[in-house]
């Protein structure tokens, strides 16, 4: 897996398959997203590319807040090598950053930096300036910039839906 600290260091790919999101814990629902999105970019010839950040986006939005986080970059960056990721981008996150669009973002990261042609992302997925991108609106920009979008659904787990929140009360 190769690791880029930045978003300029990468070189957009001619088929990438792509997720984003902080991935903070690589808890079983992150685990069945890189799953389909390694199976997909095999069966496509692609690459596999996670644009995930650091530090965790709310210890920058909400710097009072105590966060504990699950595992540590370097500990995250090692289950994702372990899931046989292509490519990790790990851009940093500031407020300047916050304030992308979520047009900017699928425009300038997803489709110019990285070379995006399907992006698999969890049902809950929200991004861009104040998380007002979601799904629906990645339905809509996919036609207009030349990429397939997959949803995966909500993993149950005895009847508990999996997601970093819910673990991070655990700890």
């Amino acid at each position: 897996m190769k690791i880029y600290h930045h978003i300029n260091e990468f070189k957009p790919l001619d088929f990438a398959i792509a997720t984003t999101g902080t991935f903070d814990g690589v808890h079983v629902g992150h685990r069945t997203i890189l799953k389909k999105l390694i199976e997909t970019a095999k069966k496509n010839n692609g690459e596999s590319v996670l644009f995930t950040f650091n530090p965790h986006p709310r210890m920058v939005l909400q710097p009072d807040l105590d966060l504990n986080l699950i595992n540590s970059l370097e500990e995250k960056a090692e289950l994702l090598k372990e899931c046989g990721l292509d490519h990790l981008i790990i851009h940093p996150f500031t407020k300047e950053f916050s304030r992308t669009s979520s047009l900017e973002f699928v425009r300038n990261i997803l489709v110019k930096n990285i070379g995006v042609k399907k992006l698999v992302i969890g049902y809950d997925h929200h991004f861009g300036r104040n998380r007002e991108g979601s799904f629906e609106h990645l339905k809509e920009f996919g036609p207009v910039y030349g990429f397939d979008v997959e949803e995966i659904p909500a993993q149950d787990i005895d009847h508990i839906k999996v997601s970093s929140t819910k673990l991070d009360a655990l700890f």
